[in-house]
């Protein structure tokens, strides 16, 4: 299997713009073969499934090549892929010259309708064009482009097919068969083929057997998410978070740092005299001057520091202030929250057990200690001392804190 089975087509026409309604018409791509015309009308949502399949199986070495500026397709079934060296010689002459094309790739379901309709010609039997290899072209304007194609390497294929061009690519012919065979088996696994890229007997009757109107499962593209503290891309691509990060899936797969969110910034102390800064999941961590301690993610002379209102002075302690001092603190149980000028106790304690009535509203009951006078000597300046966490001893705290002041004063 090339990649796991979670994806549709439809993700591929998004990438290009287009749009790839399935038919619900049993129709198979022998059926549509059988009409007898020279044109791929009919198959464009199975063709659209095996060209994600290819990207799936080349990721990066084949891609989409328009929408872009001086390229235009003649029709809506011309499947805008190449190997990325075709696409690169287009676009460099498309900056030279408008082109109009008039076919890339050619998926497998795309050739086998083009051959055993008896319509086209010039057609090559399954497996064996250039086109489905994902680097030759059929430019409408070839006369005009000519010779400015060509000086981008891609080579004219002469009189016999004068609209046609492979530009600069490997021989990826077997890709576009095996991602028909792959597609098959994910949606037969009681009819399996060899997934061999090669284009014969048995790949050719179930290729007749295929619904135009596309499998219900597609045969490549990941689930984008985490696999551990592996970020696993659409593409199927993976990346190791580095060493203390973690995998989130919120707001799309990412590494980021287990105590910061995933979007947004926000600031908080990592410690008495450290701020911890999380911008969009990634965490950085800076140290206070010396005179400062960290209050509500702010390094502040004291929680009051230009403070009207509450604060929060550490993530258990509420302080309300008054005239630039503290005028009261209160020891929250399930926590402080909210900015400065505005914080709040939060409102419930959390469970502490397993009863179901482990945990109360803070409102409920409030310990005598919890309301301490404030500090006779002013202002709190913090720099000095430490303070346990979860010690009841919140006014001692904030008077250790007073005479380390006093003493720088000194």
């Amino acid at each position: 299997m090339l990649c796991a089975m979670r994806s549709s087509a439809l993700v591929l026409a998004c990438l290009v713009g287009l749009s790839a309604p399935r038919s619900t018409h049993a129709q198979t791509v022998a059926d549509i073969a059988a009409r007898g015309a020279c044109s791929t009308a009919g198959v464009e949502a199975i063709s659209l499934q095996l060209a994600e399949a290819q990207m799936c199986l080349r990721p990066g070495a084949f891609v989409a090549f328009a929408p872009h500026a001086g390229i235009s397709l003649s029709s809506s079934r011309v499947h805008p892929f190449l190997q990325a060296t075709a696409r690169d010689a287009l676009h460099r002459a498309a900056a030279r010259i408008d082109l109009t094309v008039n076919s890339a790739f050619r998926t497998v379901a795309d050739q086998y309708v083009l051959y055993h309709s008896g319509g086209c010609g010039l057609a090559a039997t399954p497996g064996n064009s250039n086109h489905q290899s994902g680097r030759a072209l059929d430019i409408g304007n070839y006369t005009a482009a000519r010779s400015i194609l060509e000086s981008e390497g891609c080579a004219w294929l002469g009189s016999s097919d004068p609209v046609h061009f492979d530009c600069p690519g490997s021989d990826q012919r077997p890709d576009s068969v095996l991602s028909f065979q792959t597609l098959w088996n994910v949606n037969n696994p009681g009819d399996t083929i060899a997934e061999d890229g090669r284009y014969g007997p048995m790949t050719e009757a179930r290729l007749g057997r295929t619904p135009a109107g596309g499998f219900a499962m597609g045969a490549c593209g990941c689930e984008p998410g985490c696999d551990g503290n592996t970020v696993v891309g659409a593409d199927c691509s993976r990346a190791d978070c580095a060493a203390g990060d973690v995998c989130s899936e919120t707001g799309g797969a990412h590494c980021e740092t287990p105590t910061c969110p995933a979007t947004g910034t926000t600031t908080t102390c990592a410690s008495p005299t450290e701020v911890r800064t999380c911008t969009d999941g990634a965490e950085s961590v800076t140290a206070c001057a010396d005179d400062r301690m960290c209050f509500g993610g702010e390094c502040l002379a004291g929680p009051c520091d230009g403070v009207s209102g509450t604060v929060c002075a550490d993530a258990n302690t509420l302080v309300t202030c008054a005239a630039g001092a503290v005028d009261m603190t209160m020891t929250c149980p399930a926590g402080c929250v909210g900015g400065a000028g505005v914080a709040r106790c939060a409102t419930e304690i959390p469970d502490a057990g397993p009863a179901p009535d482990a945990g109360m509203p803070t409102d409920a009951f409030v310990p005598e200690d919890a309301f301490v006078a404030p500090p006779s000597v002013g202002r709190v300046i913090g720099g000095c001392g430490c303070r346990t966490e979860g010690s009841p001893t919140t006014a001692l705290w904030w008077l250790l804190a007073a005479v380390c002041l006093r003493r720088r004063v000194r």
